[in-house]
């Protein structure tokens, strides 16, 4: 295959974060010439998305509950609470493709038994303030080994 030649691993969303000397950049399979600049924000985008969804996922449960039909009810309330817990995840971290290694606090690594393993990236942007950027992992035995050898290489990861 026509793999990087530099430290890297395979995200979830077929993304590959690649560890440089200076930095952890996540995108497409070649590295940028020119890097993009660090986003320290939330994304907003989303956050919209999510906050719209779950205004129209409450009209439905408030219509369901006038027409009396509440097994319908039931069923929107879960997906209203799968809904809410989605905005709480994505409140606390950020979507940026640059993150500097001298920035970086600390990295966790998070193995579930259900659904994908993550490394949170905690990281210092403008002014001292604390940021989050979760790289969930490709779910295959090889590329979660890759991404934690590289990772310790790296000395990012410390067990």
């Amino acid at each position: 295959m026509n793999e990087p030649t530099h430290a890297h691993f395979i995200l979830s969303d077929a993304q590959y974060c690649h560890v440089l000397e200076d930095r952890l950049y996540v995108g497409r399979k070649d590295v940028p010439e020119k890097f993009p600049q660090v986003k320290n924000s939330f994304d907003g985008v989303l956050l919209i998305l999510q906050v719209a969804a779950f205004l129209l996922l409450a009209f439905f449960i408030t219509m369901t509950i006038v027409v009396h039909y509440y097994v319908v009810t039931l069923t929107l309330g879960m997906l209203l609470l799968l809904l809410m817990v989605s905005v709480i995840r994505t409140l606390g971290f950020t979507n940026t493709k640059v993150i500097m290694k001298a920035d970086i606090l600390g990295v966790d690594y998070f193995k579930k038994s259900v659904g994908y393993d993550f490394f949170v990236v905690r990281y210092s942007g403008e002014g001292g303030k604390l940021w989050k950027r979760r790289l969930t992992l490709y779910d295959s035995q090889q590329s979660i080994k890759q991404a934690l050898e590289v990772m310790k290489e790296a000395g990012l990861l410390k067990n």
